[in-house]
């Protein structure tokens, strides 16, 4: 006869095995119908039912708090085509992300992309830089804390996704992200700048809150990289064990 604990670890392991015991819609997921026609609306509805789970995360599939969210760190990757712009921001702290507005949601089932373009009044970050850069005429060298506001922020996302079979049961993949970043205004202060000089880091910080095109045209490429690997990774966590017809059915 076999007894009661070897029965448990055996349902335990096809659980596991064949994602069963996960494949139950979370109350915070809305189910929308693959219908071409009524898609859109009903995904922008239920983005807005996730915001409450997103401001404090979703810790059973390991996704972080929307409001504040944390970037251990920005930097400009190997292939950047800045060169000589060697900066980078870590354990950085944003805050605000949480009042987000959706103002456009377009899910293409047959081109299996899904667009959306959000707005933040303001964004607020928290963290520590390290820079060696020249902007325009002036060099900047230093590392300390940063303190910095993004108003009236802008993302265009574009998600793609695909169709995966995994034991049998189809499931969305996230596959890659574009997305572009626009920023109305900001406001910035660097502490720390040659080492400590307090008129050189005043003269600087001036400079940087009156050149704000030149200063977003560099360092958007490196937000934009950090902010598609933040959604990309929250977008496949939420959907990774909800199969395909049971997330989007069929009408």
């Amino acid at each position: 006869m076999i007894n009661r604990n070897k029965i448990t670890v055996l349902f335990l392991f096809l659980c596991v095995t064949f994602e069963q015991c996960y494949s139950k819609i979370p109350d915070y997921i809305q189910v929308c119908k693959r219908d071409q026609d009524t898609i859109n609306e009903c995904v922008r509805k239920s983005v807005e039912v996730l915001r409450p789970k997103l401001l404090e995360g979703i810790p059973e599939i390991d996704v972080p708090s929307l409001d504040p969210f944390y970037i251990s760190e920005i930097s400009p990757s190997s292939s950047s085509n800045t060169k000589g712009f060697q900066a980078t921001g870590k354990d950085i702290m944003v805050s605000g992300a949480g009042n987000y507005s959706i103002k456009s949601v377009e899910l293409d089932l047959e081109k299996q992309t899904f667009r959306a373009r959000i707005r933040f009044p303001k964004l607020h970050f928290e963290g520590k830089y390290k820079v060696d850069i020249q902007f325009l005429l002036l060099p900047i060298r230093g590392e300390g804390t940063l303190s910095a506001d993004a108003i009236k922020c802008t993302v265009d996302c574009l998600l793609r996704y695909k169709i995966v079979e995994r034991n049998g049961v189809e499931y969305i993949e996230f596959t890659d992200l574009d997305n572009d970043i626009n920023i109305r205004d900001y406001k910035i202060n660097l502490q720390g700048l040659f080492n400590g000089d307090k008129s050189l880091e005043e003269a600087t910080n001036q400079a940087l809150n009156e050149n704000k095109a030149e200063l977003i045209k560099a360092v958007k490429p490196f937000a934009e990289k950090s902010v598609s690997n933040i959604i990309l990774d929250a977008a496949n966590k939420i959907t990774k064990n909800i199969p395909y017809d049971e997330l989007l059915p069929k009408p």
